[in-house]
C-alpha cells in the first residue's frame, strides 16, 4: 500500500544551523506518529516542510504518492489533508460558527456544522467570538476546523501547549476519536506522557536526525534502566550506595509484625538481577516485589543523554 508520507533525504538549514540533516521518513495508513525533541530541535520546520511552507535545501517529499509541491494546484489533495499548527491564529471578531462556516466553503463535501459541533464539544461555546474563548476552547474549535474537510490525514502541531490537564484530556479523546475513524495523524509535542497516550509510534528528532523510531513500549523497553518497587526493612541510604542503583526513593513507613520498620522502595537500577539477589539475600520479609520498565520520560532522557547534550 502507498505511504501517505514518504521523505527522503531531507536537509534544511537556516543560517549556518543545520535544523534537519538527511532526514527519511515514512507515515502509512493508520499510524500516530510523534514527534519528540527539546525546544528548537527542529519538530516544527519538519512538518512546514511536509507541508510546503518551507522549501527544504534538499531531499523529496510526497503525500499520497505526489510531489509536496502539488498541494498549491490540486484541491483534491488539500482536501485529504488536515492541518492544526502551534501559531494558527483566526480574526477576533468572527464566532466560532462563522469559522466553521468560512472554512467549509472551501471543500466541495465538507463536515456537517451540526456534526463538527457536536463531534467536537462546541455547542456552548460556538456563537461567542474567538477572541473570547478560553485557551481549550480556542483549541477545540482550531480542531474542529482541521476535521471539517473530512480528512485522511491530520497534521497537529503542540496541540495542547498551555492547556491545563483537563483541557489536554479532553483533547486526547479528540485525537483518538479521529484514529478510531481511521486517520492517520502526525503530531509534534513536548509532553511525554501526550505522546505515550496516544502514539503508536515515537520518533526522537535532535540535531537534525531521528535518534530513535519505536512504539512506546519498544523505546521504554531500550532503556537499562527498571524500577523495582519492594517493601523492605533495609535502609534506603544502603540500597542506594549499590552499585547500578541509580536512586532510591522511599514512599512511606509502616512498622512490621517485629516492631522493625518496613518502608516501600523504589529502586532505580541498572542492573535489576543483581540488585534483586542483594535484596533478597539481606531482607527475608522482603515483600510486594515487582520489576517494572521505567516510563518514556526517563527512557528519554536517557536515549537523549547517550547522545550527547540535548539542543
Amino acid at each position: 500500500m502507498q505511504p501517505y508520507i514518504e521523505v527522503s533525504q531531507l536537509s534544511k538549514t537556516y543560517g549556518n544551523h543545520l535544523v534537519l540533516d538527511q532526514l527519511d521518513f515514512r507515515l502509512e495508513s493508520g499510524e500516530i506518529v510523534a514527534i519528540l525533541g527539546a525546544n528548537g530541535a527542529g519538530k516544527t520546520t519538519f512538518l512546514q516542510t511536509l507541508l510546503g511552507m518551507l522549501r527544504p535545501d534538499q531531499g523529496q517529499i510526497q503525500l499520497f504518492g505526489q510531489p509536496v509541491g502539488a498541494l498549491k494546484q490540486q484541491m483534491s489533495l488539500r482536501g485529504k489533508i488536515g492541518v492544526m499548527l502551534q501559531q494558527a491564529s483566526l480574526p477576533g471578531n468572527l464566532t466560532g460558527r462563522e469559522h466553521l462556516q468560512l472554512f467549509s466553503a472551501y471543500y466541495p463535501a465538507p463536515m456537517p456544522t451540526a456534526d463538527l459541533i457536536a463531534n467536537f464539544g462546541l455547542a456552548s461555546f460556538i456563537d461567542q467570538r474567538f477572541s473570547t474563548l478560553s485557551g481549550g476552547q480556542q483549541q477545540s474549535l482550531l480542531f474542529a476546523l482541521a476535521m471539517v474537510g473530512k480528512p485522511q490525514l491530520l497534521f497537529l502541531d503542540e496541540p495542547t501547549v498551555g492547556l491545563d490537564v483537563t483541557a489536554r484530556q479532553a483533547f486526547w479523546q479528540h485525537i483518538r476519536a479521529a484514529a478510531a475513524a481511521g486517520i492517520s495523524v502526525i503530531l509534534t509535542t513536548h509532553y511525554l506522557e501526550e505522546a505515550d497516550q496516544l502514539a503508536s509510534r515515537i520518533l526522537v528528532l535532535k540535531d537534525g536526525h531521528f535518534i530513535a523510531d519505536a512504539s512506546p513500549t519498544a523505546l521504554k523497553a531500550q532503556s537499562l534502566l527498571r524500577r523495582i518497587d519492594c517493601h523492605s526493612s533495609l535502609d534506603s541510604a544502603l540500597v542506594a550506595s549499590w552499585p547500578y542503583v541509580r536512586q532510591v526513593e522511599v514512599i512511606g513507613a509502616n512498622p512490621s509484625a517485629d516492631g522493625e520498620g518496613c518502608q516501600r522502595l523504589l529502586i532505580d537500577s541498572e542492573q535489576p538481577e543483581q540488585t534483586l539477589r542483594q535484596l533478597l539475600a539481606l531482607d527475608l520479609a522482603l515483600s510486594q516485589l515487582s520489576v517494572q520498565p521505567l516510563s518514556l520520560e526517563h527512557a528519554f532522557l536517557q536515549l537523549t543523554a547517550n547522545q550527547g547534550a540535548m539542543a
